[in-house]
């Protein structure tokens, strides 16, 4: 008799697991009552082009298995297909997606991008950045990352309370932007709270690359980008909310 309890138990969980599980890159009709939308359905590119472009990126992005993969290889920041941004702008959001990158990897997901003229001759256009990077193995400048360069954080600006984020695994990141209020999250933790009119918030923009960026601790809205650093990125489940 226990063993029989015990396999119908195992059933009854099986089946709440995965006979209940969401299809990849749709939203559940209680996520559409609340306003979510999703930035990536899995099949095309549509509601991306590539940043200061009216067009998609004819190679290096692509759409595999409902994945949206960053199939690059130059090594460069914004060197290789170039970034991609959404045709859309936003001020007060939430945003989630589900991420995974390889060995050495390096990419980003960026918000505020406003696409300012003139276009950088070289690199991507400035904003802020939920980094993601491979943070054991990265060597940058010769030597281990600094905590501000790791996933997670706004890079070089805020950085992210957490220990190293694993590889070659799929990952589930959030923004959450509402006024001043950023906050970021890593597999359902809150690792980043910050407010851009705090003193720390603006002593990490005067010690970043980004100080000389005019009203970088202000911008109010702009495109969400996802970041060709020349190292392969997949992306799967991105899905925003206007707060």
């Amino acid at each position: 008799m226990f063993r029989l309890q015990t396999l119908l138990t195992i059933l009854m969980v099986f089946g709440v697991i995965y006979g209940n599980a969401q299809t990849p890159n749709t939203l559940t009709a209680s996520e559409k009552k609340s306003g979510w939308i999703l930035l990536f359905d899995g099949k095309t590119t549509n509601g991306w082009r590539g940043a200061y472009s009216l067009e998609f990126p004819k190679q290096g992005w692509t759409v595999i298995n409902g994945e949206l993969r960053g199939e690059l290889t130059n090594g460069a920041e914004s060197g290789d297909a170039g970034d991609i941004v959404t045709v859309g702008k936003y001020d007060d959001f939430e945003l989630i997606f589900e991420w995974k990158l390889g060995k050495g990897g390096n990419s980003g997901v960026k918000y505020f991008i406003e696409e300012r003229q003139p276009k950088p001759e070289k690199g991507s256009q400035v904003g802020y950045e939920y980094q993601l990077i491979d943070d054991a193995d990265y060597i940058y400048n010769g030597k281990p990352l600094p905590q501000d360069l790791k996933t997670a954080s706004i890079y070089d600006v805020v950085a992210a309370k957490k220990p190293n984020a694993k590889i070659g695994v799929w990952h589930t990141s959030k923004i959450v932007v509402k006024k001043n209020h950023i906050e970021h999250w890593l597999d359902g933790i809150k690792v980043l709270d910050v407010d851009r009119n705090s003193n720390s918030f603006k002593q990490g923009v005067r010690d970043s690359k980004f100080k000389d960026y005019q009203g970088f601790t202000t911008i109010s809205e702009g495109h969400i980008l996802l970041q060709d650093h020349g190292h392969s990125v997949a992306f799967k489940n991105i899905k925003l909310k206007e707060l």
